[in-house]
């Protein structure tokens, strides 16, 4: 009897879902591209690894800088734990600061990719209109742009 639930190892990983010690996780877009290769597009003396991590300190930055902590309304406080009134207000600013100065070093023909890519985890929007090859197109330089802009803040985290 076939249980029509149950996915195997190879659809997983397709998934996007992958095993590690605590358990199953879904893989971020930023570790799916890691993972087929599309972040060794930048400079060649950094490793996809070094971008991984420049992209984790840059979501980590964002995310301690509390900046989605209010709701929709601008009373009320968004429902995640991570209100405005966090009890560390000097590491608050501290990473905002970070934040501010990584932000800085990317340029703004890039950033719009990193931003999509690292902190909203979405893949950078093409256009419907293009279509086959000038698609690829668009995404090969969307991709290489992303590497690009990882490449700044690398040298900038690790230059601070």
């Amino acid at each position: 009897m076939k249980n029509d639930g149950y996915i195997d190892k190879a659809e997983c990983l397709r998934r996007g879902y992958v095993r590690k010690s605590r358990g199953i996780y879904k893989m971020s877009l930023l570790e799916k591209y890691a993972a087929r290769g599309w972040l060794e597009l930048g400079d060649p003396k950094y490793s996809r690894e070094d971008r991984l991590r420049a992209a984790k300190r840059l979501q980590k930055d964002c995310e301690m800088s509390h900046f989605m902590s209010v709701g929709v309304s601008g009373t009320r406080e968004k429902v995640d734990g991570k209100g405005k009134n966090a009890d560390d207000v000097e590491a608050i600013c501290k990473a905002r600061e970070r934040y501010f100065a990584a932000v800085k070093q990317i340029p703004e023909e890039f950033w719009p990719v990193v931003r999509e890519v690292c902190l909203e985890n979405r893949e950078a929007v093409l256009t419907e209109k293009a279509g086959g090859r000038r698609k690829q197109e668009m995404s090969y330089a969307a991709k290489r742009d992303l590497c690009r802009g990882l490449d700044r803040l690398i040298r900038y985290y690790w230059s601070v």
